[in-house]
């Protein structure tokens, strides 16, 4: 990346670069400026979504060719950018390549900012020295939204994250996910050897359950276990603070008859998640092995009405209900109304894999209000290591 050839443009200049790439088709492209610790220039980037977290800090690592940087004192210089234009193409083809796409909505809002700049007023997005309402960037005199942005949540019963931390880590190379959550991580007891950089992490150990929340570190929440009995090992809740909802990341537990008490565990389970995901305020989140075929569309031969775990009318009931008290839909249904695309295998192998012989029962459900926000939600196929395929939503706000 160089950058002889426009430290000496101004800020207004440098944007005005950004809005032509807009026009040329490379939409994806955004703009992040604030000031550098010296307080006397503003650091200015030029990167793509997966780089910016919660609108407030650029997020480093992987290709370096993916941000652009330079810090610039003078707001505008009334340089002529047409002749380094193509410079800047030239000498950045990989930011080129991942910001390649059409987003109307990001180019309306980066437009309003580059009027503003026009005027001399300065774009900061986030500064220690003052604070705004999250969401609002300072520009000059004026205060205005932050660019419509995405949030993406990954969900995967990993079947212990000893076995298969590196498939997690690569797994969040791939996607760099602001929220991933972990089913069935077992018996761990907070092991530092587990920590990823860039994210902070609370997980419950369980012998068979256990389960882990790992979101990264410029993203603001609390976290907070439950005290019942039959949620311990299976239930982790987050306040996230912006944007601003409950996740609940659950492992719920599996109705098997052989084992002694295990039905009685579920119902109880049920019961108590029904009672706190009724008693929480709107904009919830819930995630994980749900351990329910819901309909015969979430079972590879149809025959979901069947006397065993995961196929109980009662547990199928308790589903429902869960859904109707929390006002909640099933994301992926919802973007998916005729997939037959399953998230758990019974055998791990190519050959049921290939045949499709599988189930649906990992879930992300969410309130209602979620519903016009939703960008993606999809299973993750190409993602085998244990039985269960990681499951994603992302939503904008």
């Amino acid at each position: 990346m160089l950058q002889s050839a426009f430290h000496k443009l101004g800020v207004y200049e440098l944007m005005k670069i950004l809005h032509e790439l807009h026009r040329l088709g490379y939409q994806k492209l955004r703009w992040m400026s604030y000031m550098a610790p010296s307080g006397l220039s503003l650091r200015c980037h030029i990167t793509t979504q997966d780089h910016i977290c919660v609108n407030r800090e650029i997020v480093f690592g992987g290709d370096p060719n993916e941000i652009w940087c330079t810090s610039i004192g003078a707001m505008t210089t009334g340089e002529d950018i047409k002749p380094l234009l193509e410079t800047f193409m030239n000498e950045n083809p990989r930011l080129l390549e991942i910001g390649k796409g059409n987003d109307p909505e990001y180019v309306e809002w980066f437009n309003k900012l580059l009027s503003f700049a026009a005027e001399g007023q300065t774009p900061i997005f986030y500064e220690e020295d003052w604070s705004l309402p999250m969401g609002r960037i300072k520009v000059g005199q004026y205060k205005m939204p932050t660019p419509p942005t995405t949030m993406r949540l990954i969900s995967w019963n990993i079947d212990g994250i000893k076995a298969h931390f590196e498939v997690l880590k690569n797994l969040i190379n791939e996607y760099s996910p602001e929220i991933i959550c972990l089913q069935k991580v077992k018996d761990i007891k907070d092991s530092p050897e587990f920590e990823i950089d860039g994210y902070k992490r609370e997980c419950v150990s369980a012998p068979y359950a256990g389960i882990a929340t790992y979101i990264k570190d410029c993203i603001p929440c609390t976290f907070s276990k439950p005290k019942n009995p039959e949620l311990s090992g299976h239930l982790l809740k987050t306040e996230v603070f912006y944007p601003v909802f409950t996740l609940y990341n659950i492992y719920t537990p599996y109705s098997n008859p052989n084992i002694e008490g295990a039905l009685e565990h579920r119902k109880k389970f049920d019961e108590s998640l029904k009672k706190i995901v009724g008693t929480t305020a709107d904009r919830q989140i819930i995630c994980g092995d749900m351990n329910i075929v819901a309909t015969d569309s979430d079972c590879w031969d149809g025959k979901f009405k069947r006397n065993q775990a995961n196929f109980h009318d009662w547990e199928r009931h308790n589903f429902d209900e869960l859904l109707k008290i929390g006002h909640l839909i099933d994301t992926y249904r919802t973007v998916n109304p005729f997939s037959k695309e399953f998230s758990y295998f019974f055998r791990n192998d190519s050959i049921v894999r290939a045949n499709n012989q599988g189930h649906r029962i990992d879930y992300f459900l969410a309130s209602r209000s979620f519903e016009p926000q939703i960008v993606r939600a999809e299973i993750i196929k190409d993602c085998t290591a244990s039985t269960n395929n990681p499951i994603l939503l992302e939503i904008k706000y």
